[in-house]
């Protein structure tokens, strides 16, 4: 072999493993880095889960981004199919941050020590009171006429449909006393309640006249078609209380708590808060008018009134 030749194969070998020398696990690759915060959760109960998700992402993601100073990466949103079940994620640490009316947050809170922070304005609505009815053709016309009656109640955790004309009744000096079903045996000095499970299946029973009455909340009232509308009559309402609270969760560091407060209170102001809002199918979020101490000690009042009543 000439050394020409000999050269000439040195140097193609060289260029060969030049050009197949590097490792294909130091190619480089579009996946992200995994978070190096952690996510701020929000939670809520729901038997559909994907809607409820859907329409919750957008504010956990607002909020993450605003809070990134805080350590928080992202944000998530989880889902509980009872309230014992988000109790237990409260209390774990898995949830921070809850939206629901304000008797769930009363139990929540006096389970885990959770702090009511604000207030939601759940489809623009700031405040909502429970209506009692019966049907137009009922020959009842006041509340003191149901004893001896059934009503129907929506079920045991609702506000608007339990804890609202539950306490109304109690504090009005009424018998009130659960029944197991709409034909239970009621006595002449008490008014039967028993559980419809829906707000619809309540108009249905009293339309029917399975029951004498029965309690909904006035928007739910309002939005009835007015041919449904004009078979009710009603008799008796309830007090104000705000639709819906913000709860966080307890051990929460007091500065992110405070962050989230002012980032609610202040998403409406731009474009994409309100973005997030309507998704969240809310316009904002504000104080309690009278304050936090006033407003919360009402609904406390009225929320150990039905603890009382189930014992």
């Amino acid at each position: 072999m000439t050394f020409s030749r000999y050269l000439y194969l040195i140097l193609l070998l060289a260029f060969l493993t030049a050009c197949g020398g590097s490792s294909p696990t130091n190619t480089p690759t579009n996946t992200p880095p995994p978070p190096t915060g952690r996510p701020l959760v929000l939670g809520d109960i729901s038997d559909e889960p994907i809607e409820t998700i859907a329409g919750t992402q957008p504010i956990a993601d607002y909020l993450a981004t605003q809070l990134a100073t805080y350590g928080i990466s992202h944000g998530e949103v989880k889902i509980a199919p009872d309230l014992d079940t988000m109790i237990t994620m409260i209390e774990t640490g898995e949830v921070d941050i809850y939206f629901d009316s304000p008797y769930p947050v009363l139990v929540i809170s006096d389970a885990t020590d959770a702090e009511p922070i604000l207030r939601r304005f759940k489809y623009g609505v700031t405040e909502y009171h429970t209506v009692f009815f019966v049907a137009q053709d009922s020959p009842i016309t006041s509340l003191d006429e149901l004893n001896g009656h059934m009503i129907a109640f929506e079920e045991s955790f609702s506000t608007s449909g339990y804890m609202l004309p539950l306490s109304y009744l109690i504090e009005n000096d009424y018998n009130p006393t659960l029944k197991p079903a709409p034909d239970a045996i009621i006595n002449d000095d008490e008014i039967g309640y028993t559980f419809s499970t829906a707000d619809d299946t309540t108009i249905q029973w009293v339309v029917s006249g399975r029951v004498t009455a029965g309690a909904i909340d006035n928007v739910t009232l309002g939005r009835l078609p007015p041919e449904t509308q004009e078979q009710l009559r009603v008799i008796a309402a309830t007090g104000d209380v705000p639709r819906q609270l913000v709860l966080v969760r307890p051990g929460l560091d007091p500065n992110l708590v405070t962050a989230i407060h002012d980032e609610l209170l202040t998403m409406d102001e731009n474009e994409a808060g309100q973005a997030a809002l309507e998704a969240f199918l809310t316009t904002q979020f504000d104080e309690f008018p009278e304050g936090a101490t006033i407003a919360l000690q009402r609904m406390r009042e009225l929320y150990e009134l039905v603890q009382l009543s189930d014992q």
